[in-house]
C-alpha cells in the first residue's frame, strides 16, 4: 500500500509547481492588463507627487485640533497615521512608485519601534517631517525620538508634545545644524488646565543663531521661555507664543521682546497669550513709546493677556494698515486704552464696514469688524476683533461705540441686546451712517427713542438720526405682551417710529421679523401697510403670563450716567486727538 502510495507527494508537488507558473502568468497578464487603463498613463513622477498628498492630508489628519493649536497626536496606533500606505496595495507598479519615493516616508509619527525604524529606512536621506507625543522619559517613543534628534540635519519639520522637562531636556540634544528646518512646535502636554504645573526654568537656549536659517514655523506652546532666546531669527514668517500664568516673570523684560520682534522682521503671523513682559503693577495709564518696531509685512496679529499688557504692546508696534487685528484683554484695567489703541490703528486703516457688538456672558465685550459688507453672522473671518472685560461697565461700551471713531462708516451693524442694555444714543452717534440694523434680543425702550432722535442741521431743516438707514431686523424680540395690555407695546412703538420715518421722508424699505415673541399674522399685515417688503419667518410662539412675571426685572441704571453732545454727523474725519500722526 504504501509502494503505491509513494509516487503521489511528488505527483501532487509537480501540480502545484505547474498551478504557481500559471498564477504567475495570469497575474502578468493583469499588469499588462492594468497598463492599458487610464491612470496607469501617469508618469511615476506625477504619480509619487499624488500619493505625497495622500501621504500629507493623511499626516495632518491625525492630530488634535485644541484651542492652543494642532499639536498632539490623537492615539498611539499606527493604523490612522500611516493609513496613506494602502496606496503601496493597490499594485506592483504603484507600490514600487511608492517604495522609490524617499520623501513619502519622511511623514514620521512616532508610534512603535518597528514601525519607526521601517519608514526611517524607506526615507533614505530625504528631509524628515516628524510629529511625537511623549509621555514620560521612559517612554518607548522618547527614545525613538532620541534616534530621530540623531538626524536633525534631515529635519524639516519638528512637532513635539510632552512633559515641560522632557522637552527641556531633549532640545539641548539638538547640536546639529538644521539646514532643512522650516517648522518647530514644541508643546508642555503635562496639566490638562492651562497654564498650571509649569516648570521654573526657561526653555533652553535651542538652535542657537544660523543653525536653522530655513525656519518659517515657531510655535512654543504652555512652555516656559524667555524673549532673550537665539530662535528668535529673522528667517521666521509665523511665530506662536503661549505663555503661562505662573511664569510670566521669566519672560525677560519688555525690551527684550522689542529687540525680538526688532529682529523678526519678516514675521507675518503673530499670535501671543500671555507672553507679554508685565508692566508694574501700580501702572495706570500708559508709558509713552521709546522706541516703535515696524512689522512691514504682518498680516496678522492676536494679543492675549493683561488688557493693559496688550495695549502696551501693540502701542509700540507699526503695523500695515489692512491687517487683520485681534485684541484680547483680561481685566478691566486699561480696557480704555486699549480701545485707544485700537482706535489709533483703525483711523490708519480702511474704514470698517460691518460690525458685530456683543456681551459674553462672562462680561467680555466683544467687538467683530469686517472692512466689506458682510453679514456679521457669517462664516467670514473678522478684519478686527476686540475683546475686553467689561463686566457691569456700560460706559466702556460707550467709549467702544462713541469714544473710539472707528465705525463712522459703518453700514451693518448686528447687535446682540439680550445680554446688555446699551446706550443706543451712543452706538447710533458713533455709527451715523448705518444703512441695515440687526438687533437680536429685546433692545430695550431706550432703543426706539434714540432712534427717534432729531438733529438740527445748520442751514437745513431738521432731520432724524441715520438718515441712511433703510432696513431693520429683529430676532427673539418681544413684540407685545401676551394679552396686549402694556403700554406702550413695543409693536406700537415700532409701528409709530415707521410712520415717523415716512413723514421725515426717510422710509425703512425692509423689515425682518424672525422668531418674535406674541407676534400674530394680524400684527404683520399692520406692518405691512407701512413697510414695503416686510419678511416675516410665520413663527407664531406666545409666552404665558407667568413667564412674563418670571422675566420681569428691576429698570437698568446706568452708572455714570449722564447726558453727551452727539456729533450725527461725524463724517469719519477728525483731527488726530491723541497725537499719533
Amino acid at each position: 500500500m504504501s509502494s503505491q502510495n509513494a509516487p503521489f507527494p511528488a505527483s501532487r508537488k509537480a501540480l502545484e509547481d505547474e498551478i504557481a507558473v500559471h498564477e504567475r502568468r495570469i497575474i502578468d497578464i493583469k499588469s499588462r492588463l492594468n497598463t492599458m487603463t487610464l491612470i496607469a498613463r501617469l508618469p511615476p513622477e506625477l504619480l509619487s507627487e499624488v500619493f505625497l498628498h495622500v501621504a500629507k492630508g493623511a499626516f495632518a489628519s491625525g492630530l488634535d485640533e485644541t484651542h492652543y493649536g494642532p499639536y498632539r497626536p490623537s492615539s498611539y496606533g499606527a493604523s490612522r497615521f500611516y493609513a496613506w500606505v494602502q496606496v503601496t496595495h493597490v499594485c506592483r507598479s504603484w507600490r514600487s512608485v511608492a517604495l522609490n519615493t524617499p520623501r513619502l516616508w519622511g511623514h514620521i509619527v512616532l508610534t512603535r519601534k518597528p514601525v519607526v525604524d521601517a519608514v526611517l529606512a524607506r526615507s533614505k536621506k530625504a528631509p524628515l517631517l516628524v510629529r511625537a507625543s511623549v509621555r514620560s522619559s521612559g517612554d518607548e517613543r522618547a527614545k525613538l525620538l532620541e534616534d530621530i534628534i540623531g538626524e536633525s540635519h534631515r529635519l524639516k519639520e519638528l512637532n513635539l508634545s510632552g512633559p515641560a522637562r522632557f522637552v527641556q531636556e531633549i532640545c539641548p540634544k539638538i547640536t546639529v545644524p538644521a539646514h532643512h528646518l522650516e517648522s518647530m512646535v514644541l508643546s508642555d502636554s503635562d496639566s490638562g488646565t492651562y497654564g498650571y504645573g509649569a516648570g521654573d526654568t526657561t526653555l533652553p537656549l535651542t538652535l542657537s543663531q544660523g543653525m536653522a536659517p530655513r525656519l518659517r514655523n515657531l510655535e512654543v506652546r504652555r512652555l516656559v521661555f524667555g524673549w532673550n532666546n537665539p530662535v528668535f531669527t529673522p528667517s521666521i514668517t509665523r511665530l506662536v507664543l503661549i505663555g503661562r500664568y505662573d511664569s510670566q516673570s521669566l519672560l525677560g523684560t519688555f525690551d527684550h521682546i522689542m529687540s525680538a520682534l526688532e529682529v523678526m522682521s519678516n514675521l507675518e503671523v503673530i499670535e501671543l497669550d500671555s507672553a507679554i513682559p508685565r508692566l508694574p503693577d501700580d501702572t495706570i495709564t500708559l508709558p509713552k513709546p521709546e522706541r516703535t518696531i515696524a512689522l512691514s509685512k504682518l498680516r496678522r496679529l492676536a494679543v492675549m493677556g493683561s488688557t493693559l499688557d496688550c495695549a502696551n504692546l501693540v502701542n509700540h508696534l507699526s503695523l500695515p494698515p489692512d491687517i487683520r487685528l485681534e485684541l484680547i484683554g483680561r481685566g478691566g484695567g486699561g480696557a480704555k486704552e486699549l480701545i485707544r489703541i485700537a482706535g489709533v490703528h483703525a483711523a490708519r486703516s480702511t474704514p470698517l464696514l460691518a460690525v458685530h457688538l456683543s456681551r459674553l456672558y462672562d462680561g467680555k465685550l466683544r467687538m467683530k469688524g469686517w472692512r466689506t459688507t458682510v453679514d456679521p453672522m457669517s462664516s467670514v473671518q473678522p478684519c478686527v476683533e476686540l475683546q475686553i472685560d467689561a463686566l457691569a461697565c456700560s460706559s466702556i461700551a460707550s467709549y467702544l461705540v462713541r469714544d473710539s471713531k472707528m465705525f463712522p462708516r459703518v453700514r451693518i451693524l448686528t447687535i446682540e441686546a439680550e445680554t446688555h442694555n446699551w446706550r443706543w444714543k451712543d452706538v447710533f452717534a458713533g455709527m451715523p451712517n448705518l444703512q441695515i440694523l440687526s438687533v437680536h434680543g429685546d433692545p430695550q425702550d431706550e432703543f426706539f427713542t434714540a432712534l427717534s432722535t432729531t438733529r438740527d442741521r445748520k442751514k437745513s431743516t431738521p432731520s432724524l438720526i441715520l438718515p441712511n438707514l433703510c432696513s431693520l431686523k429683529l430676532s427673539n424680540a418681544r413684540l407685545c405682551s401676551p394679552d396686549y395690555d402694556h403700554t406702550p407695546e413695543f409693536l406700537d412703538v415700532l409701528e409709530d417710529w415707521l410712520l415717523l420715518r415716512c413723514n421725515y421722508d426717510l422710509p425703512i424699505y425692509k423689515l425682518h421679523l424672525t422668531d418674535c415673541i406674541n407676534l400674530t399674522e394680524e400684527d404683520v399685515e399692520r406692518l405691512i401697510e407701512i413697510v414695503p417688503y416686510v419678511e416675516w419667518d410665520g413663527v407664531v410662539q406666545f409666552e404665558s403670563e407667568d413667564e412674563e412675571e418670571d422675566e420681569e426685572e428691576e429698570p437698568y441704571l446706568y452708572e455714570d450716567d449722564y447726558d453727551y453732545d452727539y456729533d450725527y454727523d461725524f463724517d469719519g474725519y477728525f483731527d488726530d486727538p491723541w497725537g499719533f500722526f
